[in-house]
């Protein structure tokens, strides 16, 4: 048990890190097109179409949970996704006394 929260806390920190190096400047100055996005970062999942927006620009993987009704016509979708809620898979692997104890997502 330690030795995955010590990996948990080290990766939180890798994260936030990479996050001040590369993602922050993007941010603060979107370029006019969007750069690569980085295949090594796991991306995130949002749902307010301006943040999504921002993230893009500044080369982060990202998901857009969203009714397709509120979709932009603009926004180019790559793949549109059915979601599903895989009972049992994850939320067993975190099961404290019947309650779900995931990680948290520092972000």
């Amino acid at each position: 048990m330690f030795v995955a929260q010590l990996q948990h806390k080290i990766l939180d920190i890798y994260a936030l890190l990479e996050n001040i190096e590369y993602v922050y400047p993007l941010l603060l100055n979107p370029p006019s097109c969007p750069p690569q996005a980085n295949s090594t970062w796991m991306g995130c999942f949002v749902r307010a179409t301006e943040v999504c927006k921002a993230l893009y620009f500044a080369g982060v993987p990202i998901w857009l949970v969203h009714s397709k009704e509120y979709i932009p016509l603009t926004m180019n979708i790559v793949c549109s996704v059915r979601l599903t809620y895989p009972d049992g898979i994850v939320r067993s692997m975190y099961m404290e006394n019947s309650v779900a104890k995931p990680f948290p997502s520092i972000w």
